[in-house]
């Protein structure tokens, strides 16, 4: 069998990542690579062993190529993910494109109308489902062991977003809750399953404040660390979810922790169940269960090894593989525009709320 030939657009963190990854795939061959910055491609081409792309600065430059690729990796900044993904949509390749699907709702289902329209495939690069870690908190709510899930739990306390501007441009990235959070409130939306009704949040600015001289770090960027004074977005939130069966799941955010998240739990999301047990997973590694009708408990440590690569992201590198499995079989991805519009309409509601001090039923973002 051929293999799919890929295009990637963007080098940046994400697109590096992506770039080490499908290097290493043999089904694929990377044949060009596009970013206007020097320094991404100085750093994300050694990585790039295996292949021999054309290397160009405008994506542009290879709309007029559309024989010499099968498929594009989009891994551009969120307010340019509609005028990219449209382009190569429009051609009638098939797309992944990173999280969010975009920053407004009118891109988001501009890409997806698109999408549908070229009968393409498209996934959304929300990478947590393709772990191996919260596919088997999935897999023991499949079985039961919590009943229905009733309560839900997210704490995401990291360290800053990377020092590039447009992170902390709300017209531009979309704000801190659509840019980082849509991965938590899809993760809420799969275990759950049931549909977000309205949303409850309240933020604002601690540390990370407008007008001042922010001097921002990042633990795991390659851009250097910079003073950002212009910022429209929330360094910290809570965002209650109710959902359309009763459940509830609440998401904890902040944006200032230094150097990075120390605690032993890491990133920390929880679930209760309907008879009483609880399950909650840390540091995108483990799984504890304990509770519900035998009174048991039980500790899972996850292989976090499989779904990666080069310590990548949890679930980056299956996510790879299964992008190029739906573009040879047409199967749809388990991440698909539509799961990436909804975790994005339960964002969108929660940036709402924040500005407008309410309650925002998610039939209201238009």
């Amino acid at each position: 069998m051929s293999k799919i030939r890929l295009a990637l657009i963007g080098v940046g963190d994400m697109g590096t990542g992506h770039a080490m990854g499908f290097d290493q795939i043999e089904q694929c061959e990377i044949t060009w690579v596009a970013d206007p910055s020097k320094s991404n491609l100085e750093r994300a081409l050694p990585y790039i062993k295996k292949n021999q792309p054309k290397i160009v600065s405008d994506y542009k430059d290879i709309l007029g190529q559309t024989d010499t690729f099968d498929a594009v990796v989009i891994s551009v900044p969120n307010y340019m993910h509609r005028e990219v993904a449209l382009a190569f949509l429009e051609r009638g390749k098939h797309v992944f494109l990173e999280k969010p699907v975009a920053p407004t709702l009118a891109d988001c289902d501009a890409i997806l109308e698109a999408a549908h329209k070229a009968k393409v495939i498209l996934q959304i690069g929300l990478v947590y489902r393709y772990s191996n870690l919260y596919r088997r908190m999935e897999k023991e709510l499949s079985g039961g062991r919590l009943d229905d899930v009733t309560m839900m739990w997210c704490k995401e306390f990291r360290d800053p977003f990377p020092p590039v501007d447009w992170f902390y441009d709300s017209t531009k990235s979309g704000g801190a809750l659509v840019e980082k959070d849509c991965h938590h409130f899809d993760i809420f939306n799969w275990m759950i399953g049931a549909k977000p009704v309205r949303v409850f949040a309240s933020g604002g600015q601690h540390v990370i404040k407008d007008g001042q001289n922010n001097w921002i770090t990042n633990s795991y960027t390659h851009y250097p660390a910079k003073h950002i004074t212009s910022t429209n977005i929330v360094d910290h939130a809570w965002v209650t979810i109710d959902y359309e069966n009763g459940s509830k799941a609440n998401l904890g955010l902040c944006m200032y922790l230094k150097p990075r998240n120390l605690m032993d739990e890491g990133l920390e999301i929880g679930l209760i169940g309907s008879n009483g047990a609880q399950m909650v997973a840390k540091q995108d590694r483990t799984i504890d269960i304990s509770g519900g009708p035998d009174m048991t408990k039980e500790h899972i440590d996850t292989d976090v090894v499989s779904d990666t690569y080069s310590g990548g992201h949890t679930g980056s590198q299956k996510q790879r593989y299964e992008f190029l499995d739906s573009v040879r079989t047409g199967k749809e991805p388990f991440a698909s525009g539509e799961v990436g519009r909804q975790a994005l309409l339960v964002a969108l509601a929660a940036e709402k709320s924040i500005k407008e001090e309410r309650y925002v039923y998610l039939d209201e973002i238009k």
